[in-house]
């Protein structure tokens, strides 16, 4: 098989398509400019069409009652040096049946191989979370992927560059802010086989507006993926993620002023098909 989108083996494909549940779109899709698309990549599938479900669930009962409900679905389609997905996924959460959690995301990417190392690729997403103060946030950006070493079925390092037009619209309770604005995206990718069942995951993203350097976001992820079945993978992911100049009103009651540095943890089921 050609090697298109950096795989060289059907086994080394599948092993890597497992890396697809890790962290479930970082836990589900934060509200996050240009979310860990690495964790998501399909590698270097069968011509046509394939696709991913992944659901998570959590909760506690007694003194204190949580619900979490994640779901995420992923279409593919390859068509010789093409690959075309789409990614939705959204997560629901409440504390003493008051709800607390609520966010949506929605992410498409066309990539293009030119040859083993270098691949160019272009998106567009949309995401919301209501309890970030997140109304709406859209893009439309592209760039150029470049495979700095690997050793085949063990280890793969990649490194990203390229820039996004972004809308965004805060609901700041007394009045909405919408600002538009170039970020650039560089990111590294870092994935490692442990075994034929097990591996490893970690990609940093980083995000300054083109307008303003202090407007950065950082973004950070580790994931472990286990392999259960030939399609049923368990994924336990972490991240942090850092925006330096986050959603705030002090004017608002109560007021707005959200963290800048978050951190998060997930665990996943997911079926390929």
């Amino acid at each position: 098989m050609p090697n298109y989108f950096f795989q060289h083996d059907e086994g080394f494909i599948l092993r890597i398509q497992s890396l697809a549940a890790a962290i479930c779109f970082l836990t589900a899709a934060p509200s996050w400019a240009i979310s860990n698309i690495e964790s998501q990549r399909p590698g270097a599938l069968k011509e046509g069409f394939s696709g991913q479900l992944s659901v998570g669930l959590s909760g506690k009962t007694g003194d204190k009652r949580e619900e979490d409900y994640t779901f995420n679905a992923r279409l593919n389609y390859r068509q010789d040096k093409n690959l075309f997905f789409v990614i939705g996924s959204h997560e629901y959460g409440s504390t003493r049946t008051i709800k607390d959690t609520d966010e949506a995301f929605i992410h498409g990417r066309w990539m293009h191989s030119f040859n083993a190392k270098w691949a160019g690729e272009a998106f567009t997403q949309w995401e919301e979370d209501e309890f970030a103060n997140l109304e709406s946030r859209t893009l439309l950006g592209g760039g150029a992927r470049y495979l700095t070493a690997h050793k085949e079925n063990v280890y793969i390092l990649a490194l990203g560059l390229g820039a996004f037009r972004e809308h965004e619209t805060l609901d700041l309770s007394t009045y909405k802010q919408d600002t538009n604005t170039w970020r650039i995206n560089a990111y590294y990718s870092y994935s490692h086989n442990l075994n034929k069942n097990t591996s490893i995951a970690s990609t940093t993203y980083l995000q300054p507006s083109s307008d303003n350097f202090d407007d950065v976001r950082v973004l950070f992820t580790f994931s472990l993926d286990v392999k259960m079945t030939d399609s049923l993978k368990l994924s336990v992911g972490y991240q942090a993620k850092h925006d330096s100049q986050p959603a705030k009103n002090l004017a608002a009651d109560p007021i707005i002023d959200n963290n800048k540095t978050n951190t998060e943890y997930s665990t996943t089921l997911s079926y390929q098909f």
